[in-house]
């Protein structure tokens, strides 16, 4: 744990944006690095309570009682009427706090655009909880991460307090005013089971009723938390003087009007800078008006800036959401169609400035939100789209979250306007994904990095943030490493819970990641996490012997071993071989080097070690092969650093052509940095291998979806159009100093599809590895027997190396059937063993008994494939994959209601998208469209790249032109 993190524990002296106890003061003072979080959210709350509460001593009573008495339960609902002054209470209550509880608020505003959803509570209360840990805020937070972050926190936070005889309780009020309780609510997010005494209280009206997202048995659909709240007196009186002078406004002058027409229209929000902008009037007159008019009709909010959090600005909204409907249905339609125009008018011209530094932070945030509750699709998809608005979000926010939320809110809007938008929903899927994979380039190694810099939150969330769920695993592995060896046993015991969980599921879904965890095992239990490492090694056992690869049983010993010596007491036991597995995921994890350069490769190493850099160097320049050479030069830069030739290391691993492997190396030597106490340097390395990582393009993921469209479009007849994206993979390739063997795959793959297969054929026999050699040749024999070549198909799929020759001998009957050679195929199918490559091959089958109008063979095929498909009982997945072909085959067969019967059972979001692709491809295109539009909603466009290609080939055209644009950079 680093000198600026206080821990689990809670520093209650000074806490400023948070109520704790008696006394609300709470500085952290960091000494490196991102600062502690300091909330600011006090001052709004300060700013919805009554100066004096009079008349409810007996609610206060009743909620201290409930908040300390140690039986009272965990939920407790407050209901009233509108202007009961259940705000009143609420905001009282949280800034006068029982002795011996720590509160964290938060209030739902339904006329402040920002304040009244999901997005904007985990934001806020994430922030509280942060401050009230002494902690930063967590960076990298996207939609998927968000929720489990707010959930982690709280079973922190409520622990830390319940450690030091506190008890901690959430307040939400206005649970009715949540805007996006018909989807995804703010009740859906309060956790059911609250951890070491934490107590909830929320508020509302007595409708709605409690959202359809909060599960059947949570505490708030259970009748006994309800407490009904009686109408304050002095609430009614607050209400009458605010309807009077509203009256007023409506007919005063006409910056009165403009003022209440502008904050009406924008749903609150907006800034007297916004104002003035608006009005073209001076701020100080905007303020002058607003303060002087207008006290009970308009609330200050104030507001914690995005891009300086520590810096407040007031924003205007009006004073009871009982104000905003009747200035609503005063204004009418006409006039606040009006001053929406002027709102769309003024976020135009910062569009067209390509929304500069300074924007205001409305049209990032509340804007949007505005249209959505308008129904504007038409402005929220070019919103949700608009990438220069998206990275000064990003600038501002330092996150992706709330871009994210844009997308998928826009993806649901299209998708209930009855007729969606294909066009757009594709292009909003690709941009998602553009923003999802930020992250894929992070080495794993990084997020230790943070960690020994003294900052965990900031090493955990980065490391959650890496797609890969085996890099996830390494880098979490790291973190847990780093802060184990830093002295914070109680956090790196937690991560490795975690880990062991995440492994488990991850195992479930991916049987072949086994490699990834032998090498955890090894860095769990030197952390001194034998129990977790057992754990890890039994799952790499039962990998082994369910993929029964022989090859495995090799590493497993080594795994089991390393368990079984931390069992026995000496956690950090591990043998002279192993020596460098702890630091592998700085470099040597993903280091294969062949045995032919292995000798060359460890005399580097040894060179570089004693400081050699130059005759290290001369030494690897030998290896023609890039991606050896660049894992030679990450070996040689381990050895380097670890000898504490730190500065030249980093010279040395600023050479490695390979960016993955370059920035993995530069993360161990930033972690080396740390080590040495050179944190300056270390920070300044991390934070430069971040930005890059997440601007630079990856040339193999580029090609990969290059390819994927150049298939799609040859297959749907566009053959013209895919060579000339295939010849321009080619030229990509060839614009890259040293190729990765993946970025050579897809072009083969890609000449392939446009009938290429003698070049093809030869760039897949002149890759090194055997695995991408099988996969590339799969597709080069699937191109013969399109072509009609059907011998050669044959010789090239038995040349296929024995573990991938089933996967080979089912694409080859998917081809086979596809040009009519119905009985090969079938006789293709019944030969393979997997049930799953079995399935798919079956499906095909029927599809062409289909197509050739034999309607009751291809239903019995079907009915064969769907029974083998189903017979996998012991993997999910697997049954899932079977499952997604089959619907195709039943809707070619002409049974759609059973295909779609099918596609919905599928439990695995990415299977039962790729089975609505697959209903798709076989109905009219009325139908198929909210087919294809529901399945890139739930997961990567890619996945509909054959259906687009019939449907949509120039939106494919578009996306492989924008891939096209983008240009691999170098780090350093």
């Amino acid at each position: 744990m680093g000198a600026d993190e206080t821990g689990p524990g809670v520093d209650a002296r000074g806490a400023r944006g948070l109520q704790v106890g008696d006394g609300n003061v709470q500085i952290n003072v960091s000494a490196l690095g991102r600062p502690a979080a300091q909330s600011a959210y006090l001052y709004q709350v300060q700013a919805i309570a009554p100066e004096v509460l009079t008349g409810r001593e007996t609610e206060l009573a009743e909620l201290t009682d409930f908040c300390t008495r140690p039986d009272a339960g965990d939920y407790q609902w407050w209901r009233a009427r509108a202007w009961a002054g259940k705000s009143a209470l609420m905001s009282w209550f949280v800034l006068h706090p029982p002795r011996e509880t720590r509160i964290v608020s938060f209030f739902i505003t339904a006329r402040l655009a920002a304040q009244s959803d999901r997005a904007a509570f985990l934001d806020v209360v994430i922030e509280q909880l942060a401050t009230l840990l002494g902690e930063p805020v967590p960076p990298y937070l996207t939609a998927a991460t968000h929720a489990s972050h707010l959930w982690a926190m709280l079973d922190s936070a409520a622990a830390a307090c319940k450690e030091q005889g506190q008890r901690l309780v959430l307040v939400v009020d206005g649970l009715d005013e949540d805007s996006g309780a018909a989807a995804h609510s703010i009740a859906a997010l309060l956790p059911a089971r609250p951890a070491a005494g934490m107590r909830i209280v929320v508020s509302g009206r007595h409708d709605p009723p409690v959202p359809s997202d909060v599960p059947p048995k949570h505490p708030l659909r259970d009748p006994a938390v309800i407490r009904d709240v009686e109408a304050s007196p002095h609430a009614q009186d607050v209400r009458h003087d605010a309807e009077r002078e509203l009256v007023r406004l409506l007919h005063g002058t006409t910056a009165e009007q403009d003022l209440l027409g502008l904050v009406t229209a924008a749903g609150g929000g907006l800034s007297g800078q916004d104002l003035a902008e608006l009005t073209g009037r001076q701020v100080w007159e905007i303020e002058e008006s607003l303060h002087a008019v207008a006290g009970r009709t308009f609330a200050r909010r104030p507001v914690s800036g995005w891009s300086t959090p520590a810096a407040r600005y007031e924003v205007y909204v009006l004073g009871h959401e009982e104000l905003q409907r009747a200035a609503v249905d005063f204004l009418g339609d006409a006039r606040l169609d009006e001053y929406r125009k002027r709102l769309h008018t003024w976020a135009d011209e910062y569009r067209q400035q390509e929304w500069p530094a300074g924007t205001p932070e409305y049209l990032l945030l509340g804007y949007f939100r505005l249209l959505r509750a308008e129904g504007d699709l038409t402005r929220m998809i070019a919103c949700a789209l608009d990438r220069a608005r998206h990275g000064r979000m990003l600038d501002v926010s330092g996150a992706d979250a709330a871009a994210l939320t844009e997308i998928t809110t826009a993806q649901d809007a299209i998708l209930e306007s009855g007729v969606p938008d294909l066009w757009a929903m594709t292009l909003l899927s690709v941009h998602r994904d553009n923003l999802t994979r930020r992250n894929t380039s992070i080495p794993p190694g990084l997020p230790a990095v943070w960690a020994m810099l003294g900052h965990p939150l900031r090493a955990e969330s980065l490391a959650r943030s890496i797609p890969d769920r085996r890099d996830q695993l390494r880098a979490l592995g790291a973190v847990t490493a780093a802060l184990a060896e830093g002295g914070d046993r109680s956090r790196a015991g937690a991560l490795a819970d975690e880990i062991v969980s995440l492994a488990n599921s991850a195992s479930h879904q991916d049987p072949g990641m086994y490699n990834g965890l032998v090498d955890l095992v090894s860095t769990v239990a030197r952390a001194g996490y034998g129990a977790h490492a057992r754990k890890l090694a039994q799952i790499v056992t039962d990998l082994e012997r369910q993929e029964q690869r022989t090859w495995t049983s090799e590493f497993v010993p080594r795994a089991a071993k390393l368990a079984w010596a931390a069992a026995e007491g000496d956690d950090r036991t591990h043998s002279a071989g192993d020596s460098g597995q702890g630091e592998g995921y700085f470099s040597r994890s993903y280091v294969y080097i062949d045995e032919e350069t292995r000798t060359v490769v460890d005399e580097a190493a040894a060179a570089a070690g004693a400081g050699d850099i130059d005759y290290a160097k001369d030494l690897v320049g030998g290896i023609t092969d890039p991606e050896k050479q660049s894992r030679a030069l990450a070996e040689a830069v381990w050895a380097a650093a670890e000898a504490g030739h730190v500065d030249r290391a980093q010279g040395l691993a600023r050479s490695i052509v390979v960016p993955d492997q370059r920035a993995w190396s530069l993360a161990h030597v930033a972690r080396s940095w740390a080590a040495a106490g050179n944190f300056a340097r270390a920070e300044a390395l991390a934070r430069e291998i971040e930005a890059v990582a997440r601007n630079t393009p990856d040339p193999e993921k580029v090609a990969w979806k290059l390819a994927d469209i150049v298939e799609a479009l040859a297959e749907a007849g566009y053959v013209d159009r895919a060579g000339a994206i295939a010849r321009e993979i080619e030229d990509l390739a060839l614009s890259i100093a040293n190729p990765t063997r993946r970025v050579l795959r897809n072009v083969a793959r890609a000449l392939a599809a446009v009938g290429d297969v003698d070049r093809a054929d030869g760039l897949a026999r002149g890759l090194t590895d055997s695995v991408d050699e099988a996969l590339t040749l799969t597709h080069v024999a699937q191109a013969a027997a399109r072509a009609g070549d059907i011998e050669r198909a044959e010789d090239i799929v038995w040349s296929i190396d024995d573990d991938w020759q089933e996967w080979a001998l089912r694409h080859l009957a998917r081809a086979l059937a596809a040009v009519g050679e119905v009985d090969l195929a079938v006789d293709l199918a019944w030969s393979i063993t997997d049930p799953v490559d079995q399935a798919w091959a079956l499906a095909d089958v029927a599809r062409a008994r289909a197509g050739a109008g034999d309607t009751d063979r291809a239903k019995a095929v079907a009915r064969e494939a769907e029974a083998v498909a189903r017979s996998i009982t012991s993997d999910l997945e697997q049954q899932a994959w079977g499952l997604a072909e089959v619907v195709e085959a039943w809707a070619a067969a002409g049974d759609i209601d059973h295909a779609e019967e099918i596609a919905w059972s599928i439990s695995l979001t990415h299977y039962r998208a790729q089975a609505l692709v697959n209903l798709a491809s076989q109905v009219g295109a009325a139908r198929a469209c909210p087919l294809i539009a529901q399945a890139v909603r739930l997961d990567a466009w890619q996945i509909a790249v054959d259906a687009l290609a019939v449907a949509l080939p120039d939106v494919l055209t578009a996306v492989a032109d924008d891939l096209l644009s983008g240009q691999p950079e170098a780090l350093g």
